[in-house]
């Protein structure tokens, strides 16, 4: 894609890679990072290496530490007292109005995800471009491999689209049909039109693999230990569809709105078990999971972040969690989980390791950051120290589709059906007894329990507790869309991210922030245990 002239170059936006990672600008000088664009663009495997390898930048994005990190702990599944990736700043209490301050030197969390998905849909572009230019890809033994870029392709772009409509609350939309001559760097959208674009994307990608039969290699410069078919991609394509619809709304009454039973039908025909690539350190990395298993001292474990008491908490039976909820936020101390939980506590007592999470009796930050942040609890599932890396690295949980799709149901006023969803993991996984349409059997040691009151949860409150013991540290940012969604949001939490202050300036737009109580672009106070209007569940409410 040609940037014909310094002029546009200048009013680029220079942060984010859009336009410059594979683009050729017509000057006459030497381009050193891109020497030969219309060599590459011309010959086939370097065209389909262009779009197999656009799903490792999005992952790599998807699984890093920033954003991840500060937006599970805006979302109170993760809790931290360190300045690194701003996640001291984003979850002070009371909230604060996010920096957006060219000059923050924690600003990455709003522009990091920005410049990544760009470079990720430049380099898609280029390659539908080429293709649609007449280029086809046939392999050594004749086969017409040009179906499968095209849709894993539209794929890509449709997703980093959906993610950056997710995130920022306004973006460019830049397919391989953008004029880039006549594009204007600062007509950014809504983020609705970008959610829209994003779902058009994703649907021309389904209807390429409906219309083909072809196989995706399940190698590192695809998605590395993930062979996919036509039909597997098409099953991928409707999870992530499901996803982009259900949490892009920022708030309780726009997730009411979303179309559930198209939901229902794209998760019935999503993904049947988790999905992630295998680990390869350097290649396919999980830095989300590497910092959260994070041992420095043997005697400390988890010595970055630890599990907020708001994801855990509810699964105690003691009332240690209710104190602890209704003492006032500076006088907040830690203390001891008792749970039949099995994810939470082993069977030895309060202290016992649990399957996903353990306990330690130390405490992590300075009480001058709040006392509020600390927590015993470590999280382990995917392994401590060297051992975070092996393996699948999931990035959509089974669990997540089953427990997205009981909330479709529940909304749909078919709780019965979400029951059995619900129950899938609750009593594997926690080993608790099964929930009913009116929630988990009545009982002093009955889990989840409200926040304030030592009362049993309602079918709904189960659904919340499942998601924060099953999806912590999957997708950390997916946590956080949830949570507004939802409506547990901390009151003045950020809904979304602004246009990041570096490419604002760059742009010569002024400056503009969300966040902070009361603020524009905040959350309002939360509704803990509200349940969707019309499911006619029983326990609703504090």
């Amino acid at each position: 894609m040609e940037i014909p002239t310094m002029k546009l170059l200048k009013i680029l936006p220079v942060t984010a890679a859009l336009f410059l990672a594979s683009a050729c600008v017509d000057l006459d000088v030497t381009n050193p990072n891109n020497p030969d664009r219309e060599r590459v663009l011309s010959d086939p495997g370097d065209v389909e290496s262009l779009i197999s390898t656009s799903f490792r930048a999005y992952y790599n994005n998807s699984a890093q530490t920033n954003p991840n990190l500060p937006t599970s702990a805006m979302a109170e599944s993760l809790t931290g007292g360190f300045f690194d990736f701003a996640v001291h700043d984003l979850t002070t209490i009371p909230r604060v109005q996010w920096d957006n301050s060219p000059l923050n030197t924690r600003g990455g969390t709003a522009r990091f995800s920005w410049d990544r998905l760009y470079t990720v849909i430049s380099s898609v572009n280029d390659g539908l471009q080429a293709i649609e230019g007449g280029l086809r890809i046939v392999d050594s033994s004749g086969n017409d491999n040009t179906p499968r870029a095209l849709a894993f392709g539209k794929f890509v772009q449709g997703i980093s689209h959906g993610f950056i409509g997710k995130y920022t609350d306004q973006a460019l939309i830049v397919d391989e049909d953008t004029d880039l001559e006549l594009l204007d760097p600062t007509g950014f959208v809504p983020w609705q039109e970008v959610i829209a674009a994003a779902l058009e994307q994703l649907d021309e990608a389904r209807s390429i693999a409906q219309a083909n039969t072809f196989q995706i290699p399940g190698s590192s410069d695809w998605i590395n230990g993930v062979p996919l078919s036509s039909q597997d991609l098409i099953r991928l394509i409707n999870t992530f569809e499901a996803r982009i619809l259900a949490y892009s709304p920022r708030t309780v009454e726009g997730r009411d709105q979303v179309d559930w039973d198209r939901v229902i039908t794209l998760l019935e025909n999503g993904i049947q078990q988790d999905f992630g690539p295998n680990g390869l350190l350097g290649v396919w990395e999980n830095n989300m999971a590497r910092l959260t298993a994070r041992v420095r001292v043997a005697t400390r474990p988890g010595d970055h972040v630890r599990m907020n008491y708001m994801a855990v908490g509810p699964g105690d039976t003691s009332g240690g969690f209710q104190e602890w909820f209704n003492t006032p936020t500076d006088d907040r101390r830690p203390f001891v989980i008792d749970s039949p939980d099995r994810r939470i506590q082993g069977p030895g007592g309060p202290e016992d390791r649990g399957s996903y999470f353990g306990y330690s009796p130390d405490n992590i930050w300075p009480a001058a950051r709040g006392t509020y942040r600390w927590s015993h609890y470590f999280f382990h599932r995917f392994g401590l120290q060297d051992t975070w890396n092996t393996g699948p690295q999931v990035m959509i949980a089974k669990a997540e589709v089953d427990l997205l799709l009981a909330e479709a149901l529940i909304r749909r006023g078919r709780a019965a059906d979400a029951v059995p969803l619900i129950n899938n993991s609750r009593v594997a996984n926690g080993q608790l007894p099964p929930v009913t349409i009116d929630g988990p059997p009545e009982a002093a040691d009955c889990v989840p329990q409200k926040f304030a009151t030592r009362t049993c949860g309602s079918l709904w409150d189960a659904l919340q507790h499942e998601r924060n013991m099953e999806l912590a540290v999957t997708e950390g940012v997916m946590m956080w869309w949830h949570a507004r969604g939802v409506g547990t949001l901390r009151e003045g939490t950020l809904l979304h991210f602004p246009v990041n202050g570096i490419e604002l300036e760059n742009l010569g737009l002024p400056l503009y922030s969300f966040g902070g109580v009361g603020g524009q672009g905040a959350a309002p106070a939360p509704q803990y245990h509200r349940c969707p209007p019309g499911s006619a569940l029983a326990r609703c409410g504090p």
